[in-house]
């Protein structure tokens, strides 16, 4: 009898998918059953990588070792973008987030600020234009605007939806599944050896919890960039004066708190963990700082690793870059981990890497916001470049944007005096943008026509945006170099009503061609104040407009007088329609 219940026993773990040895003594009914020691790391190569872990793991958990670490401080970072989770298609997930969110989704109009964040993003991916200076911050405070009023949960679940897409540039994964399952197997190693282990990334917590929630990550162990939550109904109210209903929800605000990059990373470790890290995973110079805090750890013997993307094979990868950046982290002292000679897999079994594509926005141009890049496939696809100059009535929604910024009730002009353009234009970068304008009825053809010859010359125009964008705030939007028709205002230092109230004067590229007045008490009144430098016509300097400049005779030629021509005055950016 006891036999049989072995045998039901021993059949019941296999069925179970676990596997059994038996030591067998001369008594067949004596048999004891010894469970196997589990694998690690069946998805690496042998490496001085995975050897350093291993070995630092055995001494550090060894209690006759002098360099024995108790369980409650051992503790392992790790950044996510790049260490486990895929950031070459083509870029964050956070970026490729915020492009969908401003650019893509049809229910969110993105403010301007957004909506040039995102559309820088995808000018680098598929153009290849590199991202201003300090991209990271810029893009840290689009996101926490483009996501402000959502709840944590409906946050949580648009998340989730995209990270449902495919990734781009892979078969057989989606952006939820994109993870380096060998860096999978670290994390289950240093749990079995009494290691607890945190995220610390630089992209948006609430981002990491929903990606890193699938393989098993407490949320309480996500450290990343932060915004500023608070319940439904608390307004305008401080916390700390403000008591939560039990029918509130918490809400994503725009007030940026951290972008976790760098040393930051270490404050925020200090601060939600307590404790120096003895471990540090992680892939770029913004974890530098991280490691370079867990090597310095004054009580217990650490280490670092770096993962390289060198595997350009299985991966979008600059090798060159990677292997630069390799013997960079080595002279640092950190451990090296390389994608292509220690991994087996990256992505798993039916991943396969393929060409990025970006497929046309099918939506017509007209639906798209002003400052949009534009592909010459939308351009074809919505009928050509002739179907994307036009002007006409004002639509309801331009309208209401309008309503006491650019238009003020009065007794001169109305809605049915002015006209909504809608063009194209190029930058200096080359780059193609809709552009968009409000002008007087009677001019509005002969506008057109003009930004038409502009476009077929790639005159370049910076930006084409409504004055509501800045507020109507005149200053903030020639500091943009935003050029524009219509605001209901005086003219600068003055009483008297200009000629863009009427719709009937125009100003192109504002920045680099300044308004300059010689005021009274011999001072000079410039706008934008940030215009000064481009105040000595002498010199040349891109989007300057001057006699030999084709925009100049454009609108000279068609009836328009320039700014730049008055005595009294100088006013570069300006041409105004002489009745």
């Amino acid at each position: 009898m006891q036999q049989i219940r072995l045998w039901m026993f021993a059949a019941i773990l296999t069925i179970s998918g676990a596997t059994v040895l038996t030591s067998c003594s001369k008594d067949d009914d004596n048999k004891t059953i010894v469970p196997p020691q589990k694998e690690y790391f069946t998805l690496w190569n042998q490496c001085e990588a995975l050897t350093a872990l291993q070995d630092y793991v055995k001494d550090v958990t060894n209690p006759a070792s002098a360099n024995y670490i108790p369980t409650e401080d051992r503790i392992a970072t790790f950044d996510m973008d790049g260490t486990f989770v895929g950031e070459l298609y083509p870029t964050y997930f956070e970026y490729n987030l915020l492009e969908y969110r401003a650019l893509d989704d049809a229910t969110y109009e993105a403010p301007k600020d957004v909506m040039e964040a995102a559309q820088e993003i995808r000018d680098f991916v598929r153009n290849g234009k590199k991202l201003p200076d300090h991209f990271d911050m810029k893009h840290a405070y689009a996101a926490a605007k483009a996501y402000a009023g959502m709840t944590l949960a409906e946050f949580d679940a648009y998340v989730k939806a995209y990270a449902q897409h495919t990734a781009n540039g892979f078969t057989g994964m989606t952006y939820g599944e994109s993870f380096y399952k060998p860096m999978l197997e670290v994390f289950d190693y240093l749990k079995d050896n009494g290691f607890t282990y945190y995220v610390v990334s630089g992209s948006d917590r609430f981002i990491c919890r929903a990606l890193t929630e699938r393989i098993g990550i407490p949320s309480n162990r996500v450290i990343g960039m932060d915004v500023k939550l608070h319940s439904t109904s608390q307004g305008d109210v401080e916390g700390v004066n403000y008591t939560m209903g039990k029918e509130e929800d918490l809400v994503r605000t725009d007030e940026l708190i951290i972008k976790n990059l760098k040393t930051n990373k270490v404050l925020q470790i200090s601060q939600e963990i307590g404790k120096v890290p003895v471990l540090s995973f992680g892939n770029s110079g913004g974890d530098a700082a991280m490691h370079n805090y867990a090597l310095g750890n004054q009580k217990y013997k650490s280490a670092a690793f770096m993962l390289i993307a060198d595997d350009d094979q299985r991966d979008h990868a600059n090798r060159e870059k990677a292997l630069t950046l390799g013997e960079q982290w080595r002279t640092a002292g950190y451990h090296v981990i390389s994608m292509r000679d220690d991994f087996k897999t990256i992505y798993g079994d039916g991943v396969v890497k393929t060409d990025f594509t970006f497929p046309v926005d099918v939506r017509p141009l007209t639906e798209w916001q002003a400052g949009r890049t534009v592909s010459q496939e939308a351009v074809d696809a919505f009928g050509g470049i002739d179907k994307c100059f036009s002007a006409g009535p004002i639509p309801d929604g331009v309208w209401a944007r309008m309503q006491g910024k650019t238009y003020k009730e009065n007794p001169y002009i109305g809605r049915d005096d002015l006209r909504h353009i809608r063009v194209l234009h190029w930058d200096y970068d080359n780059q193609m943008h809709v552009g968009e304008m409000v002008c007087n009825a009677m001019i509005a053809d002969r506008v057109v026509t003009i930004l038409r010859q502009l476009f077929d010359a790639k005159y370049p125009i910076q930006r084409m945006l409504l004055p509501d964008v800045y507020d109507a705030d005149d200053e903030r939007q020639m500091e943009d170099n935003n050029s524009s028709c219509f605001c209901y205002r005086n003219i600068a230092a003055t009483n008297n009503l200009s000629k863009h109230a009427r719709g009937l004067a125009i100003d192109i590229n504002t920045l680099y061609n300044p308004y300059i007045k010689t005021l009274d008490d011999g001072s000079l009144l410039i706008q934008p104040a940030t215009g000064e430098p481009y105040c000595d016509r002498t010199w040349d300097f891109p989007y300057k407009i001057d006699h030999d400049d084709l925009c100049y005779r454009l609108f000279t030629e068609a009836g328009f007088e320039w700014g730049g021509d008055w005595t009294t005055r100088k006013d570069y950016q300006h041409f105004e329609w002489v009745e």
